[in-house]
Parts: C-alpha cells; structure tokens; sequence
C-alpha cells in the first residue's frame, strides 16, 4: 500500500542521511521539490477533471455544503489544541491539522516552510489521521456521527477512507463523504501555508 511504501521511503532516507551519504543530494533537493510540487499541482487538478470531481461538488446542499470547511476548522482547532497542551510548535500544529489527512501534499508544503523535521512531523499526524479512520471507523461513527466521520476523514474521504466510511455509516453518506473529500483536497495546498503563516503571525512564534 502507499502509506507502507510512504513509510518505508522515510526511514530510507533517515538512514541514508545519518550514513552522510546525502550531502551532496541535499543540495539541489529543495529546487527538485519545488518543482515536483508544481508537477503535483496539475496531476491533481488534472486528476479531479477527467474524473468529473469538480462537477460532483454542485451537487451539494444545504448544511452539507459548510461539512468541508467544518473539517478543516476542526482539524486546525484540534491540533492547536493538541499542540499548545504538549508545547509544540504551533504554526506546525495548524499545518498538520489542516492537512486533512493528505500527508503528500502537506509534507512538501511544510519542508519548503519549515524544514525537513516538519515536514516528517506533519507526514506522520496526517498518515496517522488516515489509518484513525480505516482502522475505527465504526466507533467513529457512534461517538460522532456520520457527518463527524466524514469531518475527521478529511481529504481522504473521498478515496482512501470512503469504503470505510460507507461500510460502518452506510451508502447514502458516499456521495456526501466523496464530494467533502474533493473540497477538502482542493483547498488543503492554499490552506496548509496560510494556516502555518497565520498562526505565525498572530502568536509571534
């Protein structure tokens, strides 16, 4: 699976970069990510076209429509939360958080902000906020409902997450979990950087 693959990725690069055999690399990897970021950025809005994601989201009503703003609120406002409590960075806490499970994209974001030790630190609460999901989805939904399970999804709604989703909430909440995870996953690159600056500022830290 790729959260393995992702995994076993990361601690090769924890090895190879106490053996100092990534020196050089290190050099140039900023201006490779940059651009593999921006690569990124297309596949995914390339992605969400040919797949009629975007189209999905007019489907939306009512309350329903405030659910993905909900979740990337709450995300935020939890890992602050989490974050003052153990005397973390908090500008990190807001990032991680508002990543909505989309460790990918937030892991990129945060090493071009913050550095390599950032980004692992959002990869790893973002990877852990979708295995939450896969793995308790049924308590999920009997302590917070079917519209909070799909909050605390995030991003990963609409993929990773939904057959979880539906299999302990029920099939009427896929097109709901689906169209929030489009939402989410639109907004979470604009989101992470602002968050992260935002908290900046307003804290100095």
């Amino acid at each position: 699976k790729m959260e393995l693959r992702a995994l076993a990725f990361l601690t090769s690069g924890i090895l190879v970069g106490y053996s100092g055999l990534a020196e050089r690399a290190l050099v140039i990897s900023d201006k490779i990510i940059s651009w593999l970021l921006l690569f990124l950025f297309f596949f995914i809005g390339a992605d969400m076209a040919c797949k009629g994601s975007l189209g999905e989201l007019l489907r939306l009503k009512g309350k329903e429509i405030f659910l993905p703003f909900a979740s990337l609120l709450g995300g935020a406002a939890g890992a602050l939360l989490a974050g003052w409590v153990v005397g973390a960075s908090l500008p990190l806490a807001a990032a991680s958080g508002v990543g909505s499970g989309y460790y990918s994209i937030t892991t990129v974001l945060l090493k071009e902000m913050a550095g390599p030790t950032s980004a692992t630190i959002g990869f790893l609460a973002n990877l852990m906020r979708e295995c939450l999901v896969i793995v308790a989805a049924p308590l999920l939904v009997r302590l917070f409902g079917k519209h909070g399970t799909v909050g605390i999804a995030g991003a990963t709604a609409m993929d990773v997450a939904l057959p979880f989703i539906t299999r302990s909430a029920g099939r009427e909440i896929a097109f709901l979990s689906f169209a929030s995870g489009v939402v989410v996953s639109v907004l979470v690159p604009v989101m992470v950087p602002l968050s992260y600056r935002l908290v900046e500022r307003i804290f100095g830290v």
